[in-house]
């Protein structure tokens, strides 16, 4: 299927499923391109042509809805991401590299990858930047677990002025602030969790901009809702404060204000 046959075929799933946006950030060096894509779960027995025959057996294979539904919300990200206008999206291998990062097959492409609960995103960059996505439901639960690999430096972050967050809220932006730097340098969280401190946080509306401690090269920029956090870890050289500004705009229009909006399209 290619992407150019979406709307007139899936016109419904397109508009309900898939937000795509196209910017180009403007650095020190020059300009990059960036595409990423926000995508909510599709409904059971929605269209699966853009996955490829054995994509549609793995993801047939698996055994419990919740495993089906993180490969969906996974490959149907990421194509949507890549997908040029003529492009076949079946066509579109994405595979994984020894460390598990995401690579399409065939090409010079870079994309990273994140996933919570109704919600897939990912980005596709240049390959001249380096860039790492992450997604995080805001969990009381998880509070405590967040907080020991959170050092007291990080928690005073929060008294600043014009930060102040509910603890749950800023405890998660954190981590996926660490996150996504850690797909930024493929280790995951194979590496003490105190590499990835961050040093400073400014807050704008509803968008923080983060510095880390030990790499310094890079900014995370993040968009606050009350039932996740999205963040994307870019070069510091390839944003200007205006890039930052259009950037953190661009994403507000693309995240739902509500999981409960994506899960009602769905079912739709």
């Amino acid at each position: 299927m290619q992407f150019t046959s979406l709307p007139k075929s899936y016109h419904v799933f397109l508009s309900e499923t898939v937000r795509r946006i196209q910017l180009e950030l403007e650095g020190e060096e020059g300009c990059y391109p960036l595409k990423l894509s926000l995508v909510s779960l599709p409904p059971e027995g929605g269209p699966l042509d853009y996955l490829s025959a054995e994509e549609k057996k793995k993801y047939y294979g698996f055994h419990y809805p919740r495993r089906r539904n993180s490969y969906l919300l996974g490959k149907l990200a990421a194509k949507m991401a890549v997908a040029g206008e003529q492009e076949d999206l079946a066509g579109i291998q994405i595979e994984h590299g020894i460390l598990c990062q995401p690579l399409v097959a065939g090409s010079t492409r870079r994309v990273s990858i994140t996933h919570c609960d109704t919600l897939g995103a990912a980005v596709d960059y240049d390959p001249r930047l380096l860039a790492g996505v992450d997604m995080e439901l805001v969990d009381e639960k998880a509070v405590e677990a967040i907080r020991r690999i959170t050092s007291s430096q990080e928690e005073e972050l929060n008294n600043e002025p014009g930060t102040l967050l509910a603890t749950p809220l800023f405890l998660t932006l954190l981590w996926t602030a660490k996150e996504a730097m850690s797909k930024v340098i493929q280790t995951g969280f194979t590496v003490p969790t105190e590499l990835f401190e961050i040093k400073q946080c400014s807050r704008s509306g509803q968008g923080v901009i983060s510095q880390f401690k030990n790499f310094p090269q890079f900014k995370a920029v993040s968009v606050l809702r009350n039932e996740y956090v999205y963040t994307l870890v870019l070069p510091a050289k390839a944003m200007t404060d205006a890039t930052e500004s259009r950037l953190l705009q661009a994403l507000q229009g693309l995240l739902p204000e509500s999981l409960a909006n994506t899960a009602k399209a769905a079912e739709r």
